[in-house]
């Protein structure tokens, strides 16, 4: 029941569209229907020109994640940590309050790995901009930098099967919003 609620807590807390409600409050700006149509920092961005909206997005998105993921973690433990840090990146990517579109789930996972193993997010941002500088392209390097990035995550979370299974779920949650534009820019070189 514990777990339940969290997902539940986590999955609304989550769904709270920052890039869709800074956009139209400031810019008046619908982004699920400009630029990439992405619910997220980097389309804020790219769509209204703001560093600002961008860097706001995106701390407001990480800060979903670390605070859900940091008091069912330090609550109840790694198991419901765990369940929430899945859950407020499914509900980040697949909002309920703008018919279940969403974001790529980025900032939302790194605010909850803050948390669980938080080498995970300068080893990410190290292993990103390193092949950015090599003309990798955008998001063939942000999923190299994921699943590298998760390693440790898995290592910490050996060999217990449940956190591995929750940890695997975090994972592929954002992976899985990053395959569509990756096929595109693939297809595109």
């Amino acid at each position: 029941m514990l777990g339940l609620s969290a997902a539940i807590v986590s999955y609304l807390v989550g769904s709270f569209p920052t890039a869709y409600v800074i956009g139209k409050h400031f810019r008046k700006i619908d982004l699920s229907r400009n630029g990439s149509g992405n619910l997220g920092a980097m389309n804020a961005y790219e769509v209204t020109g703001s560093k600002s909206i961008g860097i706001v997005v995106a701390l407001i998105d990480m800060s979903k994640g670390f605070l859900v993921t940091s008091l069912s973690f330090w609550n109840y433990g790694i198991i419901i940590g765990l369940t929430a840090a899945l859950f407020v990146v499914i509900g980040h990517n697949y909002s309920l309050y703008v018919g279940f579109k969403g974001g790529r789930g980025l900032a939302t996972a790194a605010g909850a790995l803050l948390v669980l193993q938080p080498l995970a997010v300068p080893l990410y941002l190290f292993i990103y901009f390193m092949l950015r500088m090599l003309s990798v392209k955008l998001y063939l390097s942000s999923v190299i930098g994921i699943a590298l990035a998760s390693v440790p995550l898995f290592v910490k979370m050996y060999p217990a099967p449940v956190p591995l299974m929750l940890s695997a779920g975090l994972i592929l949650a954002v992976l899985s919003k990053h395959l569509t534009p990756l096929k595109t820019e693939i297809k595109d070189a």
